[in-house]
């Protein structure tokens, strides 16, 4: 595995290294560590197993609402569904991200599919102790772990969770279980995964209105997807999940829903703050200008002063890099 990782991170394909430096700090939760890969990828260029560590770490920095733009995305990369048979790789993300999002009977189906078929068993086999930890079951984690003990690369990680069940886990480990846990409200096998991202995560919401991870990627979806209209009918969400204003590129996208209709916002309903319509007003008139000869030179100023914002990517359907 080393000989290989090092091969790739070495080769002069450009997404090369990115690929498995994301995996590798995905694996080890180090979300910073990939807000930091995500500014040096190279311009242009989107992989959607880097995307999707991307989107899951600037969720779990707070900023998925704020800088989803900052770099090329894919919307496929959300739930991983550019394969038409699912790797490895995809099996295992998932199998992770539907673990928190609180869809555990689908994680654990994944894992299962892992360890039965694929043979990836340390880390099949943590996922399904995991998975038993957040349903109650520690006697049953309790043998995954230690069958995972009899993997020379995955010993210690077993070692370390053993301890865990015996002696509690570390604070940021107990925080992780309680939140799957409070998302997993009602969880049933109704999802089988085959549904349209949309639904999927629709579901998720609709089972547990306090499903903020459910959210975050369901407006997600809807960003990347131009369904600004889907933006505006949730942001009554907001309030009940902790907001205590609407997100930047929510505020985006609702401006486009109504000026595209040529309606006002009713900032009673829609309370959007005076400097985003301000830069949307911009927007629109620099946009405008693009019909004259100069269009060039008005392309290039929304590129260096909107390319990450909802506003270029809704109207131009990529990120703005100069």
């Amino acid at each position: 595995v080393a000989v290989m990782a090092l091969g790739l991170y070495v080769s002069h394909k450009d997404l090369r290294k990115p690929y498995v430096l994301s995996n590798y700090y995905s694996r080890q939760r180090n979300w910073n560590g990939i807000i930091e890969l995500s500014r040096r990828l190279p311009k242009g260029k989107a992989n959607p197993f880097v995307s999707h560590d991307i989107l899951r770490a600037l969720y779990h920095t707070g900023r998925l609402p704020y800088d989803m733009f900052q770099c090329p995305l894919v919307p496929e990369a959300i739930l991983l569904t550019h394969e038409k048979q699912e790797s490895d790789l995809t099996q295992w993300k998932l199998s992770d991200i539907f673990l928190e999002l609180g869809h555990v009977n689908m994680a654990q189906k994944l894992a299962s599919e892992l360890l039965a078929t694929k043979g990836h068993l340390g880390i099949a086999l943590e996922g399904l102790a995991w998975i038993q930890i957040v349903k109650g079951y520690p006697e049953t984690a309790r043998i995954y772990l230690n069958a995972m003990k009899r993997d020379l690369v995955h010993r210690k990680r077993a070692k370390s969770l053993l301890a865990g069940l015996d002696g509690g886990f570390a604070p940021d480990q107990a925080a992780a279980i309680d939140a799957v846990r409070s998302s997993m409200q009602g969880e049933r096998a109704g999802v089988t995964g085959t549904e349209p991202v949309d639904e999927t995560l629709a579901a998720l919401l609709e089972r547990n209105p306090r499903n903020k991870m459910a959210f975050e990627y369901l407006m997600a979806c809807y960003l990347l997807t131009g369904r600004v209209d889907r933006i505006a009918a949730n942001m009554e969400r907001l309030r009940t999940l902790g907001y205590s204003k609407i997100p930047t590129l929510y505020e985006e996208a609702i401006l486009i829903h109504f000026g595209t209709q040529r309606r006002d916002v009713d900032l009673t309903r829609f309370p959007v703050s005076p400097e985003t319509i301000k830069r949307y007003e911009t927007f629109v008139q620099i946009h405008n200008a693009m019909q004259s000869p100069n269009h060039q030179v008005a392309l290039y100023r929304l590129v260096r002063e909107f390319g990450t914002s909802y506003f270029f990517y809704y109207s131009f359907c990529r990120v703005g890099q100069v």
